[in-house]
């Protein structure tokens, strides 16, 4: 089991504002039920990670879901293979006169869960009929006859996999509703044992405001769930800084998905992200960044190539922790973050996750278009 990170609190201006994230309106949750759902953060790769992914219903009656995920490896152009940045696969595609291009590919299927009930799976293995918990067949229900027929989870589409997943709450005929009965986690289980844990982001909708069309309106003036938060605020360590308990250098990767995105003809969203960044002497530093379908970015290479130069760093922020409020310009934004301990390989790397803060409602609408 991992070490969690101990978080140490910030001094001066941003407490305040930390404090001030709680004070204000802001419409993005994640300890309450909701009617979408999104998991930023789904990861599958052999011998070294998976992840465990599970939603509940509850309310006292069934609930059918249409979910979505969404594939965002990049390819290689000239071999189809997948590029991670930095492995082999990456420099193949290069060898061979390709580029790393985004596919943004998404794989829908649908989950029945009767009242009150979780359901999981890893990413890996997806859930078939025959592992149902209540598959309907010989009498196997649950209460007032209600099972999980129809339900059918697939595996991710391809290994190593990184991606997200969305979730909404649906009536039988496959029209979204303004039900708020969902709640999901997402559980990473790394191959030296290291275990992190988050929950899914929710959405809620508006009673009676949701209507029997393929477009979700989040926020804005005409809006049938609520909208995506106007601030994103982290308290972070800052990278490279060494770790008062452990001993070693910390690092915080932040995970950023866009409110809108049209599933129908597979066109992620994008918005440029600024960076107000705050020390514990209220010092602030500023970058911004484009980030499109997913971003996956370790602060301390936003805003440079050599993450001891970046503004993210202990050496340049001069403090060990900090503050990073973040405005999406374009779509809105979802997001985690992962923080790592140790080199970030083996059995002395120490992981934690954890959901942003969130502050104030986007003047703009978002749009999630479902097929």
């Amino acid at each position: 089991m991992g070490m969690r990170t101990v978080k140490v609190m910030l001094l001066g201006a941003a407490v305040a504002l930390s404090m001030g994230a709680g004070q204000l309106r802001a419409d993005v949750v994640s300890d309450r039920a909701a009617a979408l759902l999104i998991w930023p953060d789904i990861y599958y790769e052999v011998g070294e990670v998976d992840t465990i992914v599970q939603v509940s219903n509850t309310s006292l009656e069934p609930v059918l879901l249409h979910c979505f995920y969404e594939n965002a490896n990049l390819h290689c152009s000239s071999t189809g293979a997948v590029c991670e940045r930095g492995e082999t696969s990456e420099t193949e595609c290069y060898s061979a006169a390709g580029k790393c291009e985004p596919g943004w590919l998404e794989t829908d299927f649908r989950i029945r869960l009767t009242p009150r009930q979780p359901i999981g799976w890893l990413a890996s293995e997806g859930l078939a009929n025959g592992d149902l918990p209540l598959d309907g067949s010989f009498g196997n229900t649950g209460t007032g006859g209600a099972s999980n027929a129809g339900t059918l989870i697939p595996p991710v589409a391809e290994e190593p996999y990184t991606g997200v997943l969305k979730c909404i709450a649906i009536n039988d005929d496959g029209t979204p509703t303004d039900r708020n009965v969902l709640k999901g986690e997402s559980t990473a289980v790394y191959e030296n044992g290291d275990v992190t844990k988050h929950n899914a982001v929710g959405i809620q909708a508006i009673e009676g405001a949701v209507n029997d069309d393929k477009e979700l309106i989040l926020g804005g003036g005409d809006e049938e769930y609520n909208g995506c938060s106007n601030y994103l605020i982290v308290n972070h360590m800052f990278d490279l800084g060494i770790h008062p308990i452990v001993g070693e250098p910390s690092n915080t990767n932040i995970v950023l998905v866009p409110c809108t995105q049209d599933l129908l003809r597979q066109e992620p969203g994008s918005a440029v992200v600024q960076f107000l960044v705050y020390n514990e002497f209220e010092q602030r530093f500023s970058t911004s960044k484009t980030a499109t379908c997913k971003a996956n970015w370790r602060l301390s290479e936003i805003d440079t190539n050599d993450p001891t130069r970046s503004i993210f760093s202990a050496g340049v922020a001069g403090t060990l922790v900090g503050q990073s409020r973040l405005r999406p310009i374009g779509s809105g934004m979802i997001a985690i973050a992962n923080e790592a301990i140790g080199e970030g390989e083996g059995e002395d790397t120490y992981r934690s996750s954890f959901n942003v803060n969130v502050q104030g409602d986007r003047a703009e609408s978002d749009v999630i278009t479902i097929p």
